[in-house]
């Protein structure tokens, strides 16, 4: 059977949940990835794939770091002039917050009340301290996707994350306006992804990390020439990562 949408990926997931063993699991989740017939299917079903059986956060980082591997120098040239894929930090970091969001994607399609009740980053700072509970219970509601226990378990992850809930920083809607004035200026000097050109993506990507937020706090003390060259940068590792992903994944 064809796969086409997010929802028809995870019943696909649902049901390969029911083979016995991992590594049947792991044969027949890969045959229907090549069963997917958009690219929206198709990266969803490999983030399924990578965060509930492939290893979690460990699965995802070795698929992104993959894919970057498969980058022309050229493309990193023309994308992130000066980032070394192999040695440079903030792009292991960068790429590690977007491993997060995948798994947040994936966390927000089993238990939809998540999205609605906790912005993403939000969600992904939970899951950093959480893995282990979040990958259990998204395999459990995938095996209980129609089912009246299905609800009982998303209130229970719900509650756990609101037990964890970070205090909302004063100065974080300031980083959200910044993002969208230098994302919007940004765009029109390249032809980067259109994820990349997100503010409220590169927002996430910033609340997610304190060192990060308290970074463009201090450029936003100094001159909009840094900011804007420190939210830049961010950007174009985001762009590097997602572009390679997409593109591994066609």
């Amino acid at each position: 059977m064809y796969i086409r949408s997010k929802e028809e990926a995870l019943g696909a997931m649902a049901r390969i949940l029911e083979l016995p063993g991992r590594p049947a699991q792991i044969v027949d989740s890969t045959v229907q990835v090549a069963l997917c017939m958009t690219a929206e299917a198709r990266l969803f079903m490999l983030d399924v794939q990578a965060a509930v059986i492939g290893g979690g956060l460990e699965g995802l980082r070795k698929r992104r770091e993959e894919a970057l591997a498969k980058l022309t120098e050229t493309k990193i040239r023309r994308r992130a002039p000066g980032v070394d894929v192999r040695k440079d930090a903030v792009l292991d970091q960068i790429g590690a917050a977007l491993d997060l969001l995948k798994m947040v994607g994936v966390a927000v399609e089993v238990f939809p009340a998540l999205g609605s009740r906790h912005p993403q980053w939000e969600i992904a700072r939970f899951i950093h301290e959480n893995e282990s509970f979040v990958r259990e219970a998204v395999e459990a509601g995938l095996r209980r996707r129609g089912r009246p226990e299905h609800a009982a378990l998303e209130q229970k992850v719900l509650t756990r994350i609101e037990e964890k809930k970070p205090w909302w920083p004063e100065w974080a809607d300031s980083i959200r306006q910044a993002c969208a004035h230098y994302v919007k200026s940004l765009a029109k000097s390249d032809d980067a992804h259109p994820r990349a050109n997100d503010p409220e993506l590169l927002f996430a990507v910033i609340c997610m990390s304190e060192e990060r937020a308290r970074e463009v706090l201090d450029r936003m003390a100094r001159t909009s020439a840094e900011l804007r060259d420190c939210l830049a940068g961010i950007r174009a590792r985001l762009d590097l990562v997602l572009s390679a992903q997409e593109e591994d994944a066609r």
